[in-house]
Protein backbone atom coordinates (compact mmCIF):
# COMPACT_ATOMS: atom_id res chain seq x y z
CA UNK A 1 0.00 0.00 0.00
CA UNK A 2 2.81 2.38 0.94
CA UNK A 3 4.58 1.42 -2.27
CA UNK A 4 1.52 2.35 -4.35
CA UNK A 5 1.21 5.67 -2.52
CA UNK A 6 4.86 6.36 -3.20
CA UNK A 7 4.38 5.62 -6.86
CA UNK A 8 1.40 7.96 -7.09
CA UNK A 9 3.41 10.71 -5.38
CA UNK A 10 6.21 10.20 -7.89
CA UNK A 11 3.77 10.52 -10.76
CA UNK A 12 2.33 13.67 -9.20
CA UNK A 13 5.78 15.16 -8.80
CA UNK A 14 6.62 14.41 -12.42
CA UNK A 15 3.40 16.03 -13.65
CA UNK A 16 4.06 19.19 -11.64
CA UNK A 17 7.51 19.78 -13.05
CA UNK A 18 7.78 23.01 -15.06
CA UNK A 19 8.01 22.53 -18.82
CA UNK A 20 11.50 22.30 -20.25
CA UNK A 21 13.03 24.89 -22.52
CA UNK A 22 12.60 22.56 -25.49
CA UNK A 23 8.89 22.17 -24.71
CA UNK A 24 8.47 25.94 -24.48
CA UNK A 25 10.23 26.45 -27.80
CA UNK A 26 8.00 23.79 -29.33
CA UNK A 27 4.90 25.63 -28.16
CA UNK A 28 6.21 28.94 -29.47
CA UNK A 29 7.02 27.38 -32.82
CA UNK A 30 3.56 25.86 -33.05
CA UNK A 31 1.98 29.18 -32.16
CA UNK A 32 4.06 30.87 -34.86
CA UNK A 33 2.97 28.29 -37.44
CA UNK A 34 -0.68 28.72 -36.47
CA UNK A 35 -0.33 32.50 -36.72
CA UNK A 36 1.24 32.26 -40.18
CA UNK A 37 -1.54 29.91 -41.29
CA UNK A 38 -4.24 32.33 -40.14
CA UNK A 39 -2.34 35.19 -41.74
CA UNK A 40 -2.23 33.37 -45.07
CA UNK A 41 -5.98 32.72 -44.93
CA UNK A 42 -6.66 36.45 -44.77
CA UNK A 43 -5.59 37.84 -48.13
CA UNK A 44 -5.70 41.42 -46.85
CA UNK A 45 -3.40 40.65 -43.92
CA UNK A 46 -1.10 38.53 -46.07
CA UNK A 47 -0.66 41.23 -48.72
CA UNK A 48 -0.08 43.83 -46.02
CA UNK A 49 2.45 41.58 -44.28
CA UNK A 50 4.38 40.99 -47.51
CA UNK A 51 4.43 44.72 -48.20
CA UNK A 52 5.69 45.46 -44.68
CA UNK A 53 8.38 42.78 -44.87
CA UNK A 54 9.62 44.30 -48.11
CA UNK A 55 9.49 47.81 -46.63
CA UNK A 56 11.47 46.94 -43.51
CA UNK A 57 13.91 44.81 -45.50
CA UNK A 58 14.66 47.82 -47.72
CA UNK A 59 15.07 50.06 -44.67
CA UNK A 60 17.54 47.62 -43.10
CA UNK A 61 19.47 47.21 -46.35
CA UNK A 62 19.62 50.96 -47.07
CA UNK A 63 23.37 51.35 -46.31
CA UNK A 64 24.13 48.59 -48.81
CA UNK A 65 21.85 49.57 -51.70
CA UNK A 66 22.25 53.35 -51.73
CA UNK A 67 24.13 54.83 -54.66
CA UNK A 68 25.20 58.26 -53.39
CA UNK A 69 25.14 60.32 -50.23
CA UNK A 70 21.57 61.55 -49.62
CA UNK A 71 22.75 65.01 -48.55
CA UNK A 72 25.70 65.67 -50.86
CA UNK A 73 24.95 68.28 -53.52
CA UNK A 74 26.14 67.91 -57.09
CA UNK A 75 25.64 71.02 -59.21
CA UNK A 76 26.72 69.16 -62.32
CA UNK A 77 23.67 66.86 -62.07
CA UNK A 78 20.74 69.17 -61.36
CA UNK A 79 17.23 67.84 -62.08
CA UNK A 80 18.45 64.75 -63.90
CA UNK A 81 15.83 62.33 -65.21
CA UNK A 82 15.82 58.70 -63.93
CA UNK A 83 18.68 56.72 -65.43
CA UNK A 84 21.08 53.89 -64.70
CA UNK A 85 23.27 56.34 -62.83
CA UNK A 86 20.46 57.87 -60.78
CA UNK A 87 17.55 55.44 -60.49
CA UNK A 88 15.00 58.10 -59.43
CA UNK A 89 16.84 61.10 -60.88
CA UNK A 90 18.12 64.09 -58.91
CA UNK A 91 16.53 67.13 -57.27
CA UNK A 92 17.30 70.79 -57.87
CA UNK A 93 20.42 70.55 -55.74
CA UNK A 94 21.74 67.51 -57.60
CA UNK A 95 21.06 65.13 -54.71
CA UNK A 96 20.22 61.54 -55.59
CA UNK A 97 16.48 60.97 -55.02
CA UNK A 98 16.90 57.18 -54.74
CA UNK A 99 19.24 57.59 -51.77
CA UNK A 100 17.04 60.25 -50.18
CA UNK A 101 13.94 58.05 -50.44
CA UNK A 102 15.82 55.14 -48.85
CA UNK A 103 17.29 57.11 -45.96
CA UNK A 104 14.10 59.09 -45.48
CA UNK A 105 12.12 55.87 -45.18
CA UNK A 106 14.60 54.42 -42.70
CA UNK A 107 14.27 57.51 -40.51
CA UNK A 108 10.48 57.76 -40.80
CA UNK A 109 9.96 54.08 -39.96
CA UNK A 110 12.10 54.45 -36.85
CA UNK A 111 10.23 57.54 -35.62
CA UNK A 112 6.84 56.00 -36.41
CA UNK A 113 7.51 52.73 -34.57
CA UNK A 114 9.04 54.45 -31.53
CA UNK A 115 6.16 56.95 -31.28
CA UNK A 116 3.47 54.25 -31.34
CA UNK A 117 5.37 52.01 -28.91
CA UNK A 118 5.85 54.97 -26.57
CA UNK A 119 2.14 55.76 -26.64
CA UNK A 120 1.20 52.12 -26.04
CA UNK A 121 3.60 51.76 -23.11
CA UNK A 122 2.05 54.79 -21.42
CA UNK A 123 -1.58 54.43 -22.44
CA UNK A 124 -2.19 50.71 -21.93
CA UNK A 125 -1.26 50.53 -18.19
CA UNK A 126 -3.17 53.78 -17.61
CA UNK A 127 -6.34 52.42 -19.22
CA UNK A 128 -6.04 48.91 -17.76
CA UNK A 129 -5.64 50.12 -14.17
CA UNK A 130 -8.38 52.72 -14.60
CA UNK A 131 -10.88 50.13 -15.84
CA UNK A 132 -9.84 47.52 -13.29
CA UNK A 133 -10.05 49.64 -10.14
CA UNK A 134 -13.13 51.57 -11.28
CA UNK A 135 -15.05 53.95 -8.98
CA UNK A 136 -13.28 57.22 -8.22
CA UNK A 137 -10.03 56.07 -9.83
CA UNK A 138 -11.81 55.46 -13.11
CA UNK A 139 -13.80 58.70 -12.84
CA UNK A 140 -10.71 60.86 -12.31
CA UNK A 141 -8.67 59.01 -14.94
CA UNK A 142 -11.32 59.33 -17.61
CA UNK A 143 -11.79 63.05 -16.93
CA UNK A 144 -8.07 63.46 -17.50
CA UNK A 145 -8.37 61.50 -20.74
CA UNK A 146 -11.36 63.60 -21.86
CA UNK A 147 -9.42 66.81 -21.26
CA UNK A 148 -6.45 65.28 -23.09
CA UNK A 149 -8.61 64.41 -26.10
CA UNK A 150 -10.12 67.89 -26.15
CA UNK A 151 -6.67 69.33 -26.85
CA UNK A 152 -6.05 69.22 -30.63
CA UNK A 153 -3.34 66.75 -31.52
CA UNK A 154 -1.97 68.88 -34.35
CA UNK A 155 -1.59 71.83 -31.99
CA UNK A 156 0.31 69.64 -29.55
CA UNK A 157 2.69 68.53 -32.31
CA UNK A 158 3.25 72.13 -33.39
CA UNK A 159 3.93 73.32 -29.84
CA UNK A 160 6.43 70.59 -29.00
CA UNK A 161 8.25 70.81 -32.35
CA UNK A 162 8.38 74.61 -32.12
CA UNK A 163 9.83 74.42 -28.61
CA UNK A 164 12.40 71.86 -29.78
CA UNK A 165 13.48 74.10 -32.65
CA UNK A 166 13.58 77.16 -30.36
CA UNK A 167 15.99 75.22 -28.15
CA UNK A 168 17.97 74.48 -31.31
CA UNK A 169 17.64 70.72 -30.97
CA UNK A 170 18.97 68.88 -33.98
CA UNK A 171 19.44 65.35 -35.22
CA UNK A 172 18.52 62.65 -32.74
CA UNK A 173 17.17 65.13 -30.19
CA UNK A 174 14.76 66.68 -32.67
CA UNK A 175 13.58 63.21 -33.70
CA UNK A 176 13.16 62.33 -29.99
CA UNK A 177 10.96 65.39 -29.47
CA UNK A 178 8.83 64.30 -32.42
CA UNK A 179 8.53 60.78 -30.96
CA UNK A 180 7.48 62.31 -27.64
CA UNK A 181 4.85 64.56 -29.24
CA UNK A 182 3.32 61.79 -31.36
CA UNK A 183 3.41 59.27 -28.51
CA UNK A 184 1.82 61.61 -25.97
CA UNK A 185 -0.98 62.44 -28.42
CA UNK A 186 -1.73 58.72 -28.81
CA UNK A 187 -1.95 57.97 -25.07
CA UNK A 188 -5.62 58.97 -24.48
CA UNK A 189 -6.90 56.95 -27.44
CA UNK A 190 -5.15 53.73 -26.49
CA UNK A 191 -6.04 54.31 -22.82
CA UNK A 192 -9.78 54.46 -23.61
CA UNK A 193 -9.52 51.36 -25.77
CA UNK A 194 -7.70 49.45 -23.03
CA UNK A 195 -10.18 50.58 -20.39
CA UNK A 196 -13.16 49.41 -22.46
CA UNK A 197 -11.59 46.00 -23.00
CA UNK A 198 -10.84 45.60 -19.29
CA UNK A 199 -14.40 46.54 -18.32
CA UNK A 200 -15.63 43.69 -20.52
CA UNK A 201 -13.21 41.21 -18.92
CA UNK A 202 -12.93 42.03 -15.23
CA UNK A 203 -16.21 40.39 -14.18
CA UNK A 204 -15.45 37.03 -15.77
CA UNK A 205 -14.86 33.84 -13.82
CA UNK A 206 -11.09 33.63 -14.23
CA UNK A 207 -10.76 37.07 -12.58
CA UNK A 208 -12.89 35.91 -9.66
CA UNK A 209 -10.68 32.83 -9.38
CA UNK A 210 -7.61 35.10 -9.10
CA UNK A 211 -9.30 36.97 -6.26
CA UNK A 212 -10.17 33.73 -4.48
CA UNK A 213 -6.60 32.39 -4.53
CA UNK A 214 -5.31 35.71 -3.23
CA UNK A 215 -3.58 37.23 -6.27
CA UNK A 216 -2.77 40.91 -5.97
CA UNK A 217 -4.76 43.51 -7.85
CA UNK A 218 -1.84 44.72 -9.93
CA UNK A 219 -0.88 41.15 -10.87
CA UNK A 220 -4.45 40.29 -11.81
CA UNK A 221 -4.87 43.40 -13.96
CA UNK A 222 -1.54 43.23 -15.80
CA UNK A 223 -0.84 39.49 -15.99
CA UNK A 224 -4.32 37.94 -16.21
CA UNK A 225 -6.69 40.51 -17.74
CA UNK A 226 -4.33 42.40 -20.07
CA UNK A 227 -3.32 39.35 -22.20
CA UNK A 228 -7.02 38.78 -22.96
CA UNK A 229 -7.37 42.41 -24.13
CA UNK A 230 -4.28 42.52 -26.33
CA UNK A 231 -5.97 41.78 -29.67
CA UNK A 232 -7.79 45.11 -30.17
CA UNK A 233 -4.72 46.95 -28.87
CA UNK A 234 -2.48 45.32 -31.49
CA UNK A 235 -4.94 46.08 -34.30
CA UNK A 236 -5.38 49.70 -33.25
CA UNK A 237 -1.63 50.25 -32.85
CA UNK A 238 -0.93 48.75 -36.28
CA UNK A 239 -3.40 51.05 -38.01
CA UNK A 240 -2.07 53.97 -35.96
CA UNK A 241 1.35 53.44 -37.53
CA UNK A 242 0.01 54.62 -40.88
CA UNK A 243 -1.64 57.66 -39.29
CA UNK A 244 1.56 58.64 -37.49
CA UNK A 245 3.59 58.30 -40.68
CA UNK A 246 1.18 60.65 -42.47
CA UNK A 247 1.42 63.16 -39.61
CA UNK A 248 5.22 63.15 -39.75
CA UNK A 249 5.16 63.64 -43.52
CA UNK A 250 2.64 66.48 -43.16
CA UNK A 251 4.74 68.25 -40.52
CA UNK A 252 7.82 67.93 -42.71
CA UNK A 253 5.87 69.21 -45.73
CA UNK A 254 4.97 72.31 -43.67
CA UNK A 255 8.62 72.83 -42.77
CA UNK A 256 8.29 71.61 -39.16
CA UNK A 257 10.29 68.42 -39.51
CA UNK A 258 14.03 68.01 -39.47
CA UNK A 259 15.91 70.91 -41.07
CA UNK A 260 17.51 70.50 -44.50
CA UNK A 261 19.33 68.60 -45.84
CA UNK A 262 17.99 65.70 -43.73
CA UNK A 263 16.24 63.14 -46.01
CA UNK A 264 12.51 63.29 -45.43
CA UNK A 265 9.64 62.27 -47.70
CA UNK A 266 7.42 65.19 -46.70
CA UNK A 267 10.19 67.78 -47.06
CA UNK A 268 11.16 66.36 -50.45
CA UNK A 269 7.55 66.68 -51.61
CA UNK A 270 7.54 70.30 -50.53
CA UNK A 271 10.83 70.91 -52.34
CA UNK A 272 9.42 69.38 -55.54
CA UNK A 273 6.46 71.78 -55.79
CA UNK A 274 8.43 74.29 -57.83
CA UNK A 275 9.21 71.67 -60.48
CA UNK A 276 5.90 69.84 -60.74
CA UNK A 277 5.36 70.86 -64.37
CA UNK A 278 8.88 70.44 -65.71
CA UNK A 279 10.06 67.48 -63.58
CA UNK A 280 6.99 65.78 -62.04
CA UNK A 281 8.92 62.61 -61.14
CA UNK A 282 10.70 64.50 -58.37
CA UNK A 283 7.43 64.50 -56.43
CA UNK A 284 6.21 61.11 -57.63
CA UNK A 285 8.80 58.95 -55.88
CA UNK A 286 8.52 60.32 -52.30
CA UNK A 287 4.75 60.48 -52.76
CA UNK A 288 4.63 56.85 -53.83
CA UNK A 289 6.81 55.90 -50.86
CA UNK A 290 4.37 57.54 -48.43
CA UNK A 291 1.37 55.91 -50.12
CA UNK A 292 3.03 52.49 -50.13
CA UNK A 293 3.93 52.60 -46.44
CA UNK A 294 0.50 53.84 -45.30
CA UNK A 295 -1.28 51.27 -47.49
CA UNK A 296 0.86 48.46 -46.09
CA UNK A 297 0.07 49.40 -42.48
CA UNK A 298 -3.64 49.80 -43.20
CA UNK A 299 -3.95 46.49 -45.05
CA UNK A 300 -2.09 44.63 -42.33
CA UNK A 301 -4.14 46.27 -39.58
CA UNK A 302 -7.46 45.54 -41.30
CA UNK A 303 -6.40 41.94 -41.87
CA UNK A 304 -5.40 41.53 -38.23
CA UNK A 305 -8.77 42.88 -37.17
CA UNK A 306 -10.52 40.26 -39.31
CA UNK A 307 -8.34 37.50 -37.82
CA UNK A 308 -8.42 38.53 -34.16
CA UNK A 309 -12.06 39.61 -33.88
CA UNK A 310 -14.17 36.43 -33.55
CA UNK A 311 -17.32 38.30 -34.52
CA UNK A 312 -15.90 38.83 -38.02
CA UNK A 313 -14.86 35.23 -38.61
CA UNK A 314 -17.03 33.39 -41.11
CA UNK A 315 -19.07 30.61 -39.57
Amino acid sequence: MAHSILQSDDVLNVDLKPPSLLAKLGRYWQALKDGCTELYKSKTAFIGAVMLVFLFAVCIATPYIERYSPVKQNYRALLKAPSAEHYFGTDRYGRDIWSRVLWGGRRLMGITLLAVVFGVLLGVPFGVLSGYYGKWVDAISMRIVDAWLAFPGLLLYLIIVTIARAWKLEGVWLDASLVFALGIAYVPQIARLSRGSVLAEKNKEYVEACHIIGEGSLYTAMREILPNCISPIIVHATIRLGVVLLIIAALSFLGLGSPPPTPDWGADLNLARDHMESQPLIAVFPGLAISYAVLAFNLFGDGLRDILDPRLVDS
